[in-house]
């Protein structure tokens, strides 16, 4: 008998969120591809994967997200991003993003990538984004909203307490402890005491921590789910990767810690060119 793919509660949403999401990058942003991203789109919902991260800024993603979604509507959570800072912008984007999910509703809604402390004040400005995530979750047009960022996590804690936000999106992978400006610390406890959903990214380290010598999949998802969070998203660019990584999901047993701190030791030479990297994304 096939075991389920675990779930964990996404904090005080109460929902129960299977341990890996769908990311909308890599093939499943590819307009040439997309027959093949909808197979493994669906193939993924069939096997459980039923958190799909979108965003306006992957190219073709939503509109396939939004294809592959037509007729199993009820079966999906689809979270998308928007990263304009203006009401008037977000507000556009999101009438696009539901046009091209082909859906009146979103169960998430992101405040997509924020970086540095002016973008906060252009936020929470009167005329700021805010308050279109707001006036959208009033209507009952998105479920919940979150924030989303890579670069400092004292700006997203700076937002969260500005704002109920009912999740976050960070970066957590073996480099992340050794950056100066970590979310695998301080942070994550932070976000975990707030009760929010906690989904990850970058937890192959944008394709740089796999490879011969350096790590497996298998064992990068085990450090990301041996941590306090949700779920982590995963980016498979064939059926073939999917399987394994669904595979290796219901096989999930937590590190322990001294198992933690050995693939911490083993990733902190690759820090700058990994955790480095994507910390300094504008």
């Amino acid at each position: 008998m096939t075991r389920e793919l675990p779930k964990r509660t996404y904090g005080k949403t109460g929902v129960r969120m299977p341990i890996l999401a769908l990311g909308g990058a890599g093939v499943l942003q590819d307009a040439s591809r997309t027959a093949e991203a909808v197979a493994i789109i669906r193939e993924a919902v069939e096997q459980g994967v039923y958190y799909l991260d979108t965003a306006q800024q992957y190219r073709d993603s939503e509109r396939i997200f939004g294809e592959a979604s037509d007729g199993i509507r009820s079966k999906v959570f689809i979270s998308t991003k928007s990263a304009r800072r203006d009401y008037d912008g977000a507000w556009r984007d999101l009438e696009n993003s539901l046009k091209r999910l082909r859906t009146d509703r979103l169960e998430q809604w992101i405040v997509h990538h924020v970086s540095y402390p002016h973008e906060i004040d252009r936020l929470f400005a009167p005329d700021g984004a805010i308050k279109a995530f707001q006036k959208a979750k009033e209507q009952k047009i998105v479920q919940y909203v979150g924030i989303s960022g890579h670069n400092d996590p004292q700006v997203i804690r700076t937002a969260m307490e500005r704002f109920p936000f009912d999740m976050v999106l960070f970066p957590l992978n073996p480099t992340e402890p050794h950056h100066p400006r970590t979310f695998a610390k301080e942070f994550l406890e932070y976000a975990r005491r707030k009760g929010v959903g906690l989904a990850v990214m970058k937890v192959m380290g944008v394709g740089r921590l796999v490879g011969e010598g350096r790590f497996t999949v298998s064992e990068l998802f085990r450090y990301a789910l041996s941590h306090p969070i949700h779920t982590a998203v995963i980016l498979p660019n064939s059926l073939r990767e999917l399987r394994e990584l669904i595979a290796a999901a219901r096989a999930f047993t937590p590190m322990t810690p001294d198992e933690l701190r050995a693939l911490e030791a083993r990733a902190k030479p690759l820090t700058d060119q990994v955790a480095g990297m994507y910390h300094q994304w504008p």
